[in-house]
């Protein structure tokens, strides 16, 4: 019952953001063309809904191609032991709304690819195998900036699994996200903190969890350290533990801006 309360208000939240977001909508004849992304190396891969952690070393790069309002943003995941490919996502977003401090944006992750491992039979011998499921995953994130270092927002997913058996059918995951940035620890040295509390349902079976990324920047430095924390307040998916990871980014940036 509470894990459906918290799906409700927090749909309800995002349409509130939509419309309101609609009607403060302004002109902007500035168009932007950017060429940005990240890779990063950590103890245990998370993924974009932080229940799903890899539970081992994963090394993850990130781009972003496009313009102010549409971007293809591929996102590659790998099991470092042995390099082995852990998913593939192909991100497509649109900036439907966008002004100084609203932002609704729709996605489509198209395709998403997980690879999962088995053991086969070959020849007598068993021997562990790489395979790959298909999703197609929409996705819809709203955001309102409440001042120069806060922020609030919405991420919802729907994740359609397309295999035919072995996989999950049908995931929801909404999240209601905070985002307080540059708090100062030295002249240079800033930290930014990004809370969240959110609710997953994978095929019936759900929980309500809250997570955290605390990410610490060097106004001079390409590289950031980071560390993702993640549990369960009531959950029939897991066992609710905390998980946790420290991350070693570098992050670039290429941006052309044209009136």
């Amino acid at each position: 019952m509470i894990q459906k309360r918290f799906l409700q208000v927090l749909l309800f939240g995002m349409l509130v953001f939509s419309f309101t977001a609609a009607f403060s909508q302004e002109s902007d004849t500035t168009k932007s063309f950017h060429f940005n992304g990240n890779v990063s190396v950590s103890n245990n891969g998370f993924s974009f809904i932080p229940t799903f952690n890899l539970g081992k070393p994963a090394a993850i790069a990130t781009l972003s191609i496009g313009g102010d309002r549409f971007s293809f943003d591929p996102q590659f995941r790998f099991d470092l032991d042995g390099l082995r490919p852990w998913s593939f996502i192909f991100i497509w977003r649109y900036k439907v709304i966008k002004t100084d401090r609203w932002m609704v944006r729709a996605g489509l992750h198209l395709p998403a690819i997980a690879f999962r491992t088995r053991e086969v039979d070959h020849k007598g011998i068993m021997v562990e195998e790489v395979y790959a499921q298909r999703f197609i995953t929409p996705e819809l994130t709203t955001s309102y900036t409440i001042s120069d270092r806060l922020s609030i927002g919405t991420y919802y997913i729907y994740g359609r699994g397309l295999e035919k058996e072995g996989q999950s059918k049908n995931t929801h995951f909404i999240s209601l996200q905070f985002g307080v940035r540059d708090i100062r620890i030295s002249e240079q040295v800033y930290l930014n903190w990004n809370p969240e509390l959110y609710y997953l349902d994978i095929d019936g079976a759900d929980g309500v969890y809250v997570a955290q990324n605390l990410t610490l920047t060097h106004k001079k430095s390409p590289f950031s350290i980071s560390s993702m924390m993640n549990k369960g307040i009531d959950t029939t998916i897991n066992s609710g533990n905390l998980d946790w990871n420290i991350s070693l980014t570098y992050s670039f940036k290429n941006e052309l801006k044209k009136k």
